[in-house]
């Protein structure tokens, strides 16, 4: 048997903001809050400093995506035995059949800066800043803050897999293979070229479907990639250039062997993307308008220059009454890029509500039972949330079934700087050194909040699951009636929401489908409708609550003189 070789390029472009972490560098704890400074989580790089998505990184994502797949369906033609065999075991000390290359992000993730001294230099990465709100006294947490690197939506990725199969000689000899795959003697079920070929055509198919995503804060919404859109594809014709190509070649000869070191058009051949079903995921969609807008304010950059441009901010302040406002977060670098609500902010308050219903409900039952959360701090308490807000939202040790993705604005609207000063609570007066301002756009629309549910990622059973939507349907209903705001200052009268309407679509049969729209000057008349469709859903008692526990409530609790904590 002779060795074939394969390599598929596939062009993709970022969904969402994406990350991808290397080795995280942790602030000294022993040192005072004034001295502590965030640092970020910075991509991977390589010899030459260049910011890169390992190999190992891409290879654990798509072959976790491909296992599940294939664990639960079988028309991609493939079992877990195949990919067994692709992927190698390291109890037969044996390597896979394939390699997944680095993507190298340093020309889609740097920005251009402007001249300086002569000379054009380049900023590090762009960063985010994220916080994690205290749930007991509804200010940032301490500890709590943190920044990623990430790449903006729309960028362009290119990925490489190549794979190797067949021995030149002494097949089924170990001595004698590649050191890719096995030869087909270890394998006779199928001819390892076709799972190599059919395991492509399902890696397309499940990027084409966006059910691959790369690096971390998957929960957030990041980390999503899609096939790059052609021209063909884009304006609804038949695509002629698809975003991926498939070099194959028979390496029997030198000649072989040369021609793969210099491919031609002559050695693509041709690969259909796999025909799979569905992701089966629920998908919620809240259509909404803020009245009052909304603001994430940005971090400003902490570069050479910070310290600088801080002084000169203090000294026009003490000469005049103008000051530098802060800006909104914008999905890209850019000034022009579109206002954006992040996911994980979204999320944060999702996840608050959440926790606010589960405990109310925990404390009227089981009052002696419940823990105070005024000494802790916010990861105690996002440790200490009840089971189905576990579900749901996760924790430091599983990931949660519900994704929230960012939002962006369809349309900035007109800014305007709004001016603030503190008072001064002894004299009464204007507090000196605290006027600041800030720039609101309450006139932005904004596209559709969306929401992810993998209903198969809850765990127990499918009323234990029942019970999770109906938690998740309760905030959403919150949500509707305009007493959760989103984005920061909500005490000052910012944030508030206005949901028109909700559409659920299921891919599962335990989560029903919605599509419900409010009346005319009533708000609440559609968080009535979410309760009316709730209580549809026939939930049997959980077999571990304590009597006079009922429907969904009831895997809230467990049977135990513990105190309640999580599971």
């Amino acid at each position: 048997m002779s060795i074939t070789r394969y390599k598929l390029t596939i062009q993709l472009q970022t969904a969402s903001p994406l990350h991808s972490g290397g080795i995280d560098e942790f602030v000294d704890p022993t040192r005072s809050k004034e001295e502590r400074k965030s640092v970020p989580r910075r991509f991977v790089r390589d010899g030459h400093e260049r910011p890169i998505i390992t190999g190992r990184s891409v290879k654990g994502a798509v072959w976790a995506a491909c296992r599940r797949y294939v664990k639960n369906h079988s028309d991609a033609g493939l079992t877990l035995d195949d990919l067994d065999f692709l992927q190698g075991l390291a109890e037969d000390n044996r390597a896979g059949a394939l390699t997944f290359h680095s993507i190298d992000l340093s020309k889609v993730a740097e920005r251009e800066r402007q001249p300086k001294k002569d000379q054009s230099t380049k900023d590090p990465l762009i960063t985010r800043t994220g916080i994690a709100v205290d749930r007991y006294w509804g200010t940032a947490g301490d500890t709590a803050l943190f920044q990623h690197e990430y790449v903006p939506t729309g960028k362009q990725l290119a990925l490489a897999i190549t794979a190797q199969v067949g021995t030149l000689g002494g097949e089924g000899d170990p001595s004698a293979s590649t050191g890719n795959a096995p030869s087909e003697s270890t394998h006779k079920e199928k001819d390892p070229e076709v799972a190599v070929e059919r395991l492509f055509a399902l890696i397309v198919a499940l990027f084409a479907q966006e059910r691959i995503a790369f690096g971390g804060r998957r929960s957030a919404g990041w980390g999503r990639v899609r096939l790059k859109e052609t021209k063909s594809s884009a304006s609804g014709q038949p695509a002629t250039d698809e975003p991926w190509t498939l070099v194959k070649t028979s390496l029997a000869s030198k000649n072989d062997l040369l021609a793969w070191l210099a491919p031609s058009d002559k050695q693509h051949s041709q690969l259909e993307p796999a025909n799979i079903a569905a992701s089966g995921l629920v998908r919620i969609t809240i259509t909404w308008d803020s009245p009052t807008g909304i603001l994430v304010a940005e971090t400003p950059s902490e570069d050479d220059d910070s310290e600088k441009q801080k002084q000169k901010q203090s000294e026009t302040q003490k000469e005049s009454d103008e000051t530098v406002p802060a800006k909104p977060l914008r999905s890209g670098p850019g000034e022009k890029d579109p206002l954006v609500l992040p996911g994980s902010s979204v999320r944060g308050a999702l996840r608050s509500r959440a926790s606010r219903i589960a405990r109310t409900v925990l404390a009227a039952k089981r009052p002696e039972k419940m823990k105070s959360w005024q000494d802790r701090d916010v990861h105690e308490q996002l440790a200490d949330d009840p089971i189905l807000v576990l579900d749901l939202f996760g924790s430091t040790k599983h990931r949660g079934a519900l994704t929230v993705l960012d939002t962006v604005a369809s349309s900035d609207g007109t800014g305007r700087k709004v001016t603030h000063n503190a008072g001064d609570r002894w004299t009464g007066g204007v507090a000196e050194g605290a006027l600041y301002s800030e720039m609101v756009y309450d006139n932005a629309k904004w596209n559709d909040i969306v929401l992810e549910l993998d209903a198969d990622a809850l765990p127990g059973s499918d009323d234990r699951r029942k019970a999770a939507w109906c938690l998740l349907g309760l905030v959403i209903a919150e949500l509707c009636t305009g007493t959760l705001p989103l984005g920061s200052r909500g005490t000052r009268g910012m944030g508030q929401v206005s949901v028109s309407a909700v559409r659920v679509e299921t891919g599962n049969s335990i989560i029903p489908g919605w599509n419900l729209a409010a009346k005319a000057n009533d708000s609440e008349s559609l968080a009535r409708g979410i309760l009316a469709e709730l209580r549809k859903i026939d939930i049997a008692a959980s077999p571990d609550a304590d009597e006079g526990w009922e429907g969904w409530s009831s895997y809230l609790a467990k049977k135990t003189d513990k105190e309640i904590s999580h599971a």
